[in-house]
């Protein structure tokens, strides 16, 4: 077994280390067994088996012995998807680059923030796209905007209150009523763009790309220096943000 830290809650190591010897038995294994193996008595067993069986995390068959369960294959999926997408992201990412000349990001919601987690430069050598691992704003960037409108306003209100409406610049939108009209026209168009909301200059735009059960997870979308959102360039880098959002959406097996 792994070595104790005193860090740990002892009731959830306990309970990795069941699913550990599960992992590494491959097959199911009764209570006598889980106990024998782990050490701690068979109550103590039972009841983190129990507590597995009710988050689906293991399973038990007619004859009473436990094996991992449905929820594990699906929280292996889910990494998986997020390793394809980053393998898969690379070649859109350049070629959205290179169509534009700006900078591409690809972005992930995760709570109250924007987390950008992959990237390429644009062809100017002007490196304006934020860095990965970074936490955006919601409110005041094209990727944060197309997130909230994917959600109910009430629960895109609920987000905005706890992350809070800072003001980035004097173009940033901080009334929710004008963000939730913005994530209407978001929700109609299909893409969502900032105008010099979060830094003063920048501009940018985001596409949803859905995951391989069409549930739309990431965000690709170019950042730049663009003159205005309603010059020839911009419009350019909208089509093409849109292009590739699709386009990688069916290289991950969705169908946006």
């Amino acid at each position: 077994m792994a070595t104790k830290d005193p860090r740990t809650v002892h009731s959830v190591d306990k309970a990795m280390e069941l699913l550990e010897l599960l992992l590494q038995n491959r097959l199911p294994m009764s209570l006598q067994e889980l106990s024998a193996a782990t050490g701690y008595p068979k109550s103590t067993v039972h009841a983190l088996l129990a507590t597995l069986r009710r988050h689906e995390m293991v399973r038990q068959d007619e004859e009473g012995r436990y094996a991992l369960g449905i929820r594990l294959f699906e929280c292996g999926c889910a990494v998986s998807a997020g390793w394809d997408v980053s393998r898969l992201a690379g070649p859109y990412l350049e070629k959205l680059a290179a169509q534009t000349g700006a900078g591409a990001f690809l972005s992930v919601l995760e709570g109250d923030h924007v987390i950008s987690f992959d990237q390429c430069a644009g062809g100017d050598g002007l490196v304006v796209i934020p860095e990965v691992g970074s936490r955006l704003p919601l409110h005041a960037t094209s990727q944060g905007k197309l997130f909230l409108s994917q959600l109910s306003d009430s629960d895109a209100l609920q987000r905005l209150q706890r992350a809070g409406l800072h003001a980035y610049t004097p173009h940033t939108i901080t009334d929710t009523g004008q963000l939730l009209h913005a994530l209407e026209i978001i929700r109609r168009e299909g893409y969502a763009i900032e105008d010099g909301e979060y830094k003063i200059g920048l501009r940018s735009v985001a596409a949803p790309v859905s995951d391989r059960y069409g549930r739309p997870r990431y965000a690709l979308g170019v950042v730049g220096l663009f003159r205005r959102v309603g010059s020839d360039e911009f419009r350019h880098a909208v089509e093409q943000t849109v292009l590739y959002a699709r386009q990688l959406s069916r290289a991950l097996g969705g169908h946006l």
